[in-house]
């Protein structure tokens, strides 16, 4: 039986970046010209746009320049990142790799499911060394709705790769909106505690099973390939 095994990326393969955080920061200023930082609301698991939106609201930008200038926004924050991440440098997390390497010699369709625009997250990956492994994904530059982006990623496989759908997707992340997401999204969800979230808020987001981190890879393995 063939699955389809999703991660997220912030907190989940790596440590989060405050190089990202920089990068919304300058180009807030850069084309809104506001000081403004998206530490200012609880943005773990939004996505991208979401984010921008939520941050010009809490500062006072009205609605109409927010959308007239979102996507000039999100160009900056590319070339922004860009430039930055070449002085810092993305920490993979504890497991990732073991995992990875266990999952694709099962021949398990690995993908993205990221509130990371698409350009920002291929580049992080690629510091990472981790770009290589995963053959779709869905980003934040796809959909607002974390649901959304679970159902294209799903969808992508399907076109590009002739996966059939039967109850073998999963999705890893660190947040309870990750959790959410992939409840209403209709597939299985994996919770890891390697972000600022305990277990017992993955639990209470609805996830399916816990982990304090990525590093038990056989128990991954385990229930990922539970039903053959």
């Amino acid at each position: 039986m063939e699955r389809l095994v999703l991660f997220d990326i912030d907190g989940t393969l790596v440590e989060s970046s405050r190089v990202h955080v920089r990068a919304f920061s300058e180009a807030f200023m850069q084309v809104y010209r506001v000081s403004a930082s998206i530490d200012m609301i609880e943005h773990h698991g939004m996505t991208d746009p979401a984010i921008i939106v939520e941050v010009l609201r809490r500062v006072g930008v009205d609605e109409e320049t927010i959308q007239t200038k979102l996507e000039e926004c999100m160009n900056a924050m590319i070339v922004s990142f860009n430039r930055l991440i070449e002085a810092d440098r993305v920490c993979v997390l504890q497991g990732v790799e073991q995992l990875l390497e266990k999952l694709q010699t099962r021949h398990t369709l690995l993908g993205l499911v990221t509130g990371n625009l698409e350009p920002i997250a291929r580049i992080k990956l690629e510091h990472a060394g981790l770009l290589h492994r995963f053959k779709l994904g869905a980003f934040g530059s796809d959909a607002s709705d974390r649901a959304e982006l679970v159902r294209l990623a799903v969808r992508r496989a399907e076109d590009r790769f002739g996966f059939h759908h039967g109850g073998r997707v999963f999705l890893i992340g660190d947040t309870p909106r990750d959790a959410e997401a992939g409840e209403k999204a209709g597939v299985t969800t994996i919770g890891v505690a390697t972000g600022i979230y305990t277990q017992e808020h993955l639990q209470n987001a609805g996830a399916d099973f816990v982990f304090m981190n990525l590093e038990d890879t056989d128990a991954f393995v385990n229930i990922i390939f539970a039903r053959e």
